[in-house]
């Protein structure tokens, strides 16, 4: 009976299960990001849209869901910024 056959294959499983935890690679992650900013907006339109039809059951709620709304783009941005000046670093680096 092999022994570390069965411990390899663990860990193949617990590292395999871990990144379908968390979403793949980058790109799947990015998808994942954009997917909910862009749920949120979406919740936030209809979120406004109901409170120009005056179809409002809890005003806090909405206004919640607006603000997490607000809250999601501008980090979105904010992450976009970061990227855009580390990319532009990088291209002033001298090879």
């Amino acid at each position: 009976m092999k022994i570390d056959g069965i411990g390899t294959h663990l860990q193949n499983i617990s590292v395999s299960a871990s990144k379908q935890a968390v979403g793949g690679d980058f790109e799947d992650l990015v998808k994942k990001f954009v997917a909910d900013i862009n749920g949120d907006l979406q919740a936030a339109s209809k979120a406004q849209e109901a409170l120009l039809k005056g179809n409002v059951d809890n005003l806090v709620e909405l206004m919640t869901t607006i603000e997490k709304a607000d809250i999601s783009l501008r980090f979105a941005t904010e992450l976009r910024n970061k990227a855009i000046e580390a990319y532009q670093e990088i291209m002033r680096m001298q090879v």
